[in-house]
């Protein structure tokens, strides 16, 4: 069984690359469903975020994973784009990602979520299987071990941070700014949330035909989407992170205002806002994901030698499962012989002392059944105990004590 993946973020491609691999989830479900169909592939995880698309696969070692996901995404041609990993490096790459060393913002709040919420996708779509299920299961535990032993950096931790720090530091305080958050989304919130608290007016949209309870952060206002174009005009800030395919601002829309926000921020991949805004003279700043920064270079090397420590420490605990798997199928007939070495070991006719001959049944099937049980229990105390070779050393001993077993069991 093989693992690989390939992937493209924020350090090997610019946005104009990335927006035509930035999946919604329903994009997400229908490729998987459509990917594990696929010759040699066991299971599949595609992992979109804002600033990395990646697809983790199982099965033959000969899977190409750039070239499936291209194919997939009906984007042949691309695949130089993307960087491939296999095996214990494409495990290992996963668990950096969820304990974000791979991030943008390094050691993010969110990407462990979005790790887990990858997989719960995939899952779902019944396109997981137990190397991909246990793989990532042990990525999301590095990754919460990271975040509540270990805080890589003093900088904010998500983007939505790193962009209100931004504008504050370009506009000053942001006390009394009206600001317009389009979209009520995870980021959408978060950044809601941040402005509020550097004491920002923040008015947040809501979409008219959401049902079910709606989530509006502390000290924010609301406003129907519809109406986003009117309240525009009063506002300092204009921010949009949302998961539509389409833009929310368009250049048109604010060249047809009399005023327009002198910030705008774009967190959405695909974007949100018309990149040709930045061109208008009246705005004065204009973040977009690329325009986040790299990750903070003052990370404390302790601090990284303990989230390393944690991958590494999950490593290992995958190593020994992969072992202890690939081991069951000589556990299995290690389990039945020594079941056969007690039935053959044995005069059960002496044993049970003249017994009615159903006895004597009745005894071999329990001292089988006891020895298998045993045997079992034994070899599965030893999980990962075992040294290579250890098993069919063991095997080999029990043959050579009864040779007339040999015959009797497949090698």
């Amino acid at each position: 069984m093989s693992i690989c993946m390939a992937g493209i973020d924020w350090e090997n491609a610019d946005m104009d690359k990335r927006e035509a691999f930035s999946f919604t989830n329903s994009q997400v479900d229908r490729l998987c469903r459509q990917i594990v169909q696929m010759d040699g592939i066991d299971g599949c995880v595609l992992l979109s975020t804002c600033n990395r698309t990646e697809l983790y696969l199982s099965g033959d070692a000969a899977l190409h994973p750039a070239e499936i996901l291209c194919q997939a995404a009906l984007a042949e041609g691309a695949e130089d784009l993307f960087c491939e990993r296999f095996d214990e490096a494409a495990k290992r790459h996963l668990m950096e990602v969820s304990c974000g060393l791979c991030s943008q913002i390094l050691g993010e709040d969110q990407i462990v979520s979005q790790v887990k919420h990858a997989y719960q996708i995939a899952h779902e779509a019944d396109s997981t299987d137990a190397v991909l299920s246990q793989l990532f299961r042990l990525a999301a535990t590095a990754g919460k071990r990271s975040r509540t032993q270990v805080r890589l950096s003093a900088a904010p931790l998500s983007v939505a941070g790193q962009a209100v720090e931004l504008l504050a530091a370009a506009m000053g305080d942001l006390a009394g700014k009206h600001a317009l958050v389009i979209g009520n989304g995870e980021m959408g919130r978060l950044a809601s949330s941040l402005l509020a608290a550097k004491g920002c007016q923040v008015t947040v949209t809501l979409r008219s035909y959401r049902h079910g309870h709606t989530i509006v952060p502390a000290g924010c206002r609301t406003i129907a989407y519809d109406e986003r174009m009117k309240l525009i005009p009063e506002c300092d800030i204009l921010l949009s992170a949302t998961t539509s395919p389409h833009y929310t601002i368009t250049r048109e829309n604010l060249e047809k205002l009399d005023r327009i926000p002198q910030a705008v921020c774009d967190l959405s991949i695909p974007r949100d806002i018309e990149p040709t805004i930045r061109e208008l003279s009246d705005v004065k700043t204009f973040l977009d994901m690329d325009s986040m920064g790299g990750r903070d270079i003052h990370v404390d090397e302790n601090d990284r030698r303990q989230v390393e420590d944690i991958i590494e420490e999950e490593m290992m605990e995958l190593t020994r499962w992969c072992a202890y798997r690939e081991a069951l199928p000589l556990m299995d007939d290690l389990c039945g012989l020594v079941s056969e070495r007690i039935a053959t070991g044995y005069d059960f006719a002496v044993l049970s002392d003249g017994e009615q001959p159903e006895v004597m049944e009745k005894m071999e099937q329990a001292a089988r059944l006891a020895a298998e049980r045993a045997a079992r229990l034994l070899f599965s105390g030893l999980q990962g105990a075992l040294s290579d070779g250890a098993l069919e050393n063991c095997r080999e001993a029990i043959l050579r004590k009864a040779p007339q077993l040999r015959d009797r069991r497949t090698p």
